[in-house]
Parts: structure tokens; C-alpha cells; sequence
């Protein structure tokens, strides 16, 4: 890519629909920095995928403004839209796009047939990009003779080919299985390590986006529910949606006995848990929901706490691989603990839940 450029959109607004309107976007805005890539999370609905072909100049949105650099690219307020291949942006998309009757080469070089170039120079860019992507040697080859791993990397060549400003990615790995996921994502790593580019990620899987993004945005309705680096959301949780949508399955009642410094300590059913939230306005008494993730719980078989606190019988466990999902019923709350153990909890069995030391767990906004 010649030079890294930062996106912005603000004031975007779509509704789909005649008579039962629905808000595919509400009033959205946010900044996309240069050389980053951020990762549009959430679930299907959410206004990801929309906000992303908003800005590749596939929909038009009913208000807002988009800006590619210093470019306005759609201004509903000045009646300004830049059409899609005057954006100079590249997509890689879900169903890769590729067209079967072209070779691999002529996929990657079809967006400069119309740049003036000449046979020899489109043909060593598209050589370049298949170096690029590790896929040297293989030029002449059909799409039907690819891998869809392979597929996905020529579509990504095919995208960067051009130099595009920046780079759109809608949910492109949904299509592999488990473990070909597993190897793109760390593929597409390397790619940005190796030449870094601006891009927009759009996926409903937490690993992706925890894995590729230097900021991670969850999205709900259109709107942004937060926003951040990948840890702060996945340690730090904001709202009870995003703790849901990042995997944390225990959102536990409590309240609040005191603080020291920034923590606060709240008494839930597992006994006062050491807990940090976006707000330091919680007085002692107060009601609050904490986020407990359960790889941040151990069990101890037979056991029961001094304080009476975590208590409580097995429901069910679940063997999972690298480490067993068991259910555990405290008090008539039912606490998901994740241990790196083999062996299974018998249902009944008697147990003591107790946070690991030192854990730190997220308070969340009302």
C-alpha cells in the first residue's frame, strides 16, 4: 500500500423497511486510525456488515458522512457519493468472490485491467502478490483446484493488488473449517505484520476478533454497546450485553461492601470477589452485577469454605479437550467453572467454588 490512511464515519443512519422499520444503524460514528485494524464485533443484525458497505459504497446510508483519508466519500447533508471504485478500497469477501473460468493470476490482476498498466507489469504484480501471500508457483492454476484456505489468501491478493487505501474484510473465515480458521488467522497476523495496512474486520466470533484487531468494537442495534484494545474488552467487560457477547458466562448479583483504591469488593454467592468497573460512584450497599469468567474459578472436590460462601453440588461437566465445562448448582445459582483438568465432577458431588488468587473480575454499568 502507498500510504496509510485513517477512515472515519459519524452521523450514519440506515433503516431497512416500509412498514415495520428496522434501525440498521442509529446514528453511528467512529474513527478507523490508520495502519490499525479494528474489528467490528457482534451479532447477526447488529449493523456490522452495514456499516461496513456503507463505506465500501455498496448501500447508501439514509444520513452521516464517510471520509477515506481526506477524501469526503459520502455526505448525505451535500448530496456527495463517491461511487465504490473510486474509493480505491479493497474487499475481501465471505463467499471469496473469485471468478472460476480465470486463472489465479488473472483473478489477482483483474482490478488493473483498467489502470493503464501494461500486460507485463500487471503480470508482475500479481506475481508479487502471490509471493506476498505464499502462494509462489501457482499463477496458472484454476479456482476449483484451490483449498478454500488457499482460495482465501487469493482473494486477499487480489484485494491488496491495486493498493487500496484500506482494506474490508467481511467475515471472510466463516467458510473454513475449525482448524483451517485457526491457521488463517494467524496467517492474516503475519500478512499485516509483514506490510501493515489499514482494514475493518467484520465477524461474530470472539477468538477473530480478540486474535486480529488492535481495537475491538462491539456493536448492538446499530449502535456501539464498546469499544476498546482487545484486552480491555475482554477483561473489562462495560455492560452485561458485551459480557455475554465475549464469552463470560457468570453475571453474578452482589453488593458492594467497600473498596481499596480502584477495587471494590462486592458479596456474591462465591463470597466477596475483588472487582473493578468504568465507575467509582458506587457507594457500600449498593446493588451491582459483576462478571465472573469461569477459567477464573477453580473447584475443589469435597470441600466447603470457612465462610459457607461458593458451596455448593455438581450438576453436570462436560470434557471439552483441553479442559472440562462443569455446572455447578451454589445456593440455587448455577456457577460455570472451567478447569484444565481430565477428569469429570460427578453430578451431586459435593464442591467449594473459589475465585483463583489475585483475580480481578469486571463490575458492570447498570
Amino acid at each position: 500500500m502507498d500510504k496509510l490512511v485513517d477512515l472515519s464515519v459519524s452521523g450514519l443512519s440506515k433503516v431497512y423497511g416500509r412498514q415495520s422499520e428496522v434501525k440498521a444503524l442509529d446514528d453511528f460514528s467512529l474513527a478507523f486510525p490508520a495502519g490499525q485494524c479494528t474489528v467490528l464485533l457482534g451479532p447477526s443484525g447488529c449493523g456490522k456488515t452495514t456499516v461496513l458497505r456503507s463505506i465500501a459504497g455498496l448501500i447508501t446510508p439514509d444520513e452521516g458522512r464517510i471520509m477515506i483519508g481526506d477524501t469526503v466519500a459520502f455526505d448525505h447533508a451535500r448530496r456527495t457519493e463517491v461511487p465504490p471504485e473510486e474509493r480505491r478500497l479493497g474487499m475481501v469477501f465471505q463467499s471469496y468472490a473469485l471468478w472460476p473460468h480465470m486463472t489465479v493470476a488473472e483473478n489477482i490482476a483483474y482490478p488493473l485491467l483498467s489502470s493503464g498498466l501494461s500486460k507485463a507489469e500487471i503480470a508482475a504484480k500479481a506475481t508479487a502478490m502471490l509471493d506476498w501471500v505464499g502462494l509462489g508457483g501457482i499463477g496458472g492454476r484454476y479456482i476449483h483446484e484451490l483449498s478454500g484456505g488457499q482460495q482465501q489468501r487469493i482473494s486477499l491478493a487480489r484485494a491488496m493488488v491495486g493498493k487500496p487505501r484500506a482494506i474490508l474484510f467481511d467475515e471472510p473465515l466463516s467458510n473454513l473449517d475449525a482448524r483451517l480458521r485457526e491457521r488463517m488467522r494467524m496467517e492474516l497476523l503475519a500478512l499485516r505484520q509483514k506490510v501493515p495496512f489499514t482494514s475493518i474486520y467484520v465477524t461474530h466470533d470472539q477468538l477473530e476478533a480478540m486474535t486480529l484487531g488492535d481495537r475491538v468494537v462491539v456493536m448492538r442495534a446499530g449502535k456501539i454497546e464498546q469499544a476498546g484494545p482487545p484486552e480491555d474488552v475482554y477483561r473489562r467487560p462495560r455492560t452485561r450485553f458485551a459480557a455475554e457477547f465475549v464469552g463470560i458466562q457468570n453475571l453474578l448479583d452482589g453488593t458492594v461492601r467497600g473498596r481499596t483504591g480502584q477495587v471494590v469488593h462486592v458479596d456474591t454467592a462465591l463470597g466477596t470477589l475483588n472487582a473493578r468497573g468504568w465507575r467509582d460512584d458506587r457507594a457500600a450497599g449498593a446493588r451491582c452485577t459483576v462478571a465472573v469468567r469461569a477459567t477464573l474459578l477453580t473447584i475443589e472436590a469435597g470441600a466447603k469454605r470457612a465462610d459457607g460462601a461458593g458451596h455448593g453440588r455438581v450438576v453436570r461437566s462436560a470434557f471439552q479437550g483441553s479442559s472440562s465445562i462443569i455446572l455447578v448448582d451454589v445456593g440455587g445459582t448455577e456457577i460455570v467453572v472451567e478447569c484444565l483438568e481430565e477428569g469429570r465432577q460427578e453430578p451431586g458431588a459435593t464442591v467449594a467454588v473459589k475465585p483463583a488468587p489475585n483475580a480481578i473480575f469486571a463490575l458492570l454499568d447498570d
